[in-house]
């Protein structure tokens, strides 16, 4: 009985010999899916390449954005602060200048 076994076999080997099995990546991928450690290693290892003028553009266009971002801010800041100058009034008590507003303050305190 074995040997009929074996002759068989031995033929069904002879037969597939030929034929190989090419999608074995394949199916341990779709079986057994990369943990997400896996795949973050995979994507930290990865060789990126970006050419310099991208790299230059992207530069621009960030450094562009920035500064419309924060100029109209420091303009503003800056005009409050004169205006804010522009509304003091200097006076000269006891042989010294002092400003107005900081003066009366500075009164307000010590008579408490």
């Amino acid at each position: 009985m074995d040997n009929g076994r074996e002759t068989i076999r031995q033929r069904l080997e002879d037969e597939l010999a030929h034929v190989t099995f090419s999608g074995h990546d394949r199916v341990l991928e779709q079986t057994h899916p990369p943990t997400l450690r896996a795949r973050l290693a995979a994507l930290w290892n990865k060789e990126l390449e970006i050419s310099l003028g991208t790299l230059g553009a992207a530069a621009a266009v960030l450094t562009t954005g920035v500064l419309l971002f924060y100029a109209p801010q420091i303009t503003i800041k800056e005009q409050q602060s004169i205006q804010i100058q522009e509304r003091r009034e200097l006076i000269e008590t006891g042989g010294n200048t002092y400003w107005k507003d900081l003066y009366e303050q500075a009164v307000k305190q010590h008579e408490n």
